[in-house]
């Protein structure tokens, strides 16, 4: 602890004196906030950088100056290019580098405790729009990357698992307030909203079609009261 400043007695006389104050380490939530800082800067400057340059010219090297760190430090916490590229999808995925889960997220706790599948649907489309327009880069950068590393494929595999649990939940969240659309199962319904809901199809309407990102919530929102209800 510190006091006025100064190192308080407790921690000079656990510190290695004959090494000088200089050894005495820093608390371990500041040493943690520092460190999750330091990887959200550095998954900052990969995702930059795989934008700019695509995913083949951008270099550890090039993403340690970018994030003004050492290489070495790039290398300890992400090993490799292909994890910091699965680390910049989650986090765009999320909106922020909190290591939170998008279903643990206040926004999905509201679309659960909603009582009216209506407003359910319309929440879904507004948190669904904002994964997808925040995703929109790093999903272009995925549909490259797999030309010069094949690996990659195994992160697209994991994000559309990982969307079809997503989907999944929400379709369960729905059906906890009502009856879907007859005979349609929580399998069928899942797969419908999967089928409206993912980046190549958000690509394809703004890329191609020139819709904004607003007038796809609307769609998506309409589109599932159709299908499912």
């Amino acid at each position: 602890m510190f006091v006025e400043g100064k190192y308080s007695e407790t921690v000079f006389t656990q510190c290695h004196y004959n090494h000088g104050i200089e050894d005495v380490k820093p608390p371990r939530d500041l040493r943690s906030r520092r460190s999750a800082a330091t990887r959200a800067r550095i998954i900052e400057a990969a995702g930059q950088l795989f934008d700019e340059r695509g995913y083949a010219a951008t270099t550890i090297e090039a993403i340690a100056v970018t994030a003004d760190v050492a290489v070495e430090t790039v290398y300890s916490k992400f090993r490799n290019k292909r994890n910091l590229l699965n680390a910049y999808l989650e986090t765009a995925i999320v909106g922020d580098a909190t290591e939170v889960p998008l279903l643990s997220r206040p926004a999905v706790a509201a679309i659960r405790s909603s009582a009216n599948q209506h407003d359910q649907i319309e929440q879904i489309a507004q948190l669904i729009r904002g994964v997808l327009q925040r995703t929109a880069a790093v999903q272009a950068v995925l549909r490259s990357a797999t030309a010069v590393d094949p690996e990659i494929d195994s992160i697209i595999a994991d994000d559309d698992r990982r969307r079809k649990i997503t989907h999944r939940t929400f379709v369960e969240m729905i059906a906890a307030n009502g009856p879907l659309s007859k005979g349609l199962t929580l399998a069928e319904a899942t797969d419908t909203l999967s089928a409206l809901a993912n980046p190549d199809m958000y690509s394809f309407v703004t890329k191609r079609r020139g819709w904004s990102a607003a007038r796809y919530q609307k769609w998506l929102a309409s589109s599932l009261t159709k299908l499912l209800l």
